[in-house]
């Protein structure tokens, strides 16, 4: 599997093979990645089925969970809480919500900056 593909339009940080436990061959591949300053995370692929978790971590939502209700998603939200937010993913799915959450995260923080600037 092509993760430069996958991933396209980020920063690939790293790579790793993970084991449910240590000493026991890995079930999963996680590969690290981050979008310029606006979010970060791991794309977690199960070798038996090749089922994707996205991980997106960021500091611009305070709280996904206020959030998610009004994001339309192409995979399907796992979890959210604080900076965090999981989606289960597919190889169809996964570039369109890496655009739609970048596209997102930089409407937000342009109109927090806007925000900042109008109250000085």
């Amino acid at each position: 599997m092509n993760y430069d593909d996958l991933l396209k339009g980020t920063e690939i940080t790293g790579q790793s093979e993970v084991p449910p436990r240590p000493g026991e061959p890995p079930f999963a591949t996680e590969i690290y990645y981050k979008k310029d300053d606006l979010f970060y995370g791991k794309l977690h692929v199960r070798k038996l089925n090749n089922a994707m978790y996205l991980s997106v971590i960021s500091k611009i939502p305070f709280n996904w969970k206020q959030l998610v209700g009004d994001m339309k998603f192409s995979g399907t939200m796992v979890d959210s809480a604080g900076g965090l937010l999981w989606l289960k993913e597919n190889d169809k799915t996964l570039a369109q919500d890496l655009a739609y959450i970048e596209k997102y995260l930089t409407d937000m923080k342009n109109k927090d900056a806007k925000s900042k600037e109008a109250k000085k």
